[in-house]
């Protein structure tokens, strides 16, 4: 059995980040739930039953569920 080997991918060094007050957060969360037509409730549900409407779904419960 043959084992491969990825060569590691260099980090940009000037790396961008954003951030967000609370109520900055809240207001793109809403905005993305929107867009896609679902409540934060509905979104769970679709994760609760593992059957997203679509992939945009899925993304976006990843990048707003609360742990």
């Amino acid at each position: 059995m043959a084992l491969l080997q990825h060569p590691r991918h260099e980090q940009p060094e000037d790396v961008e980040v954003v951030e967000l007050s609370a109520n900055e957060y809240e207001e793109a969360k809403q905005t993305a739930l929107n867009a896609l037509g679902v409540t934060y409730d509905e979104l769970a549900r679709q994760a609760k039953e593992r059957r997203f409407a679509s992939l945009r779904h899925r993304k976006l419960w990843l990048l707003i569920r609360e742990y």
